[in-house]
């Protein structure tokens, strides 16, 4: 999206500002929770040049992943466990 159509959400009222987690900006994507470790890799990625290019949302999904695999825990968990009676 440009510039201009964004400021034209803002300037309406639509989106509570440039830092809203529905803007495309990067206020707006660390707000999602996106790690700025895991956007400096996917700018890694992606590289610099002077022609457009589109990138697909799955490399930068999979940076994300890669980012959080090393620093957050994972655990299973029973949110609703059913009473079980076993008879024999």
């Amino acid at each position: 999206m440009s510039k201009r159509k964004l400021l034209e959400l803002v300037q309406k009222g639509l989106v509570a500002g440039w830092d809203d987690p529905r803007m495309p900006t990067l206020c707006g994507v660390r707000r999602r929770g996106y790690t700025a470790e895991a956007l400096k890799m996917f700018c890694y990625r992606i590289g610099v040049s002077k022609r457009d290019q589109l990138m697909d949302i799955q490399l930068l999904e999979w940076c994300v992943r890669q980012d959080l695999n090393a620093r957050a825990n994972r655990y299973m968990v029973v949110q609703d466990p059913v009473k079980l009676t076993i008879t024999t």
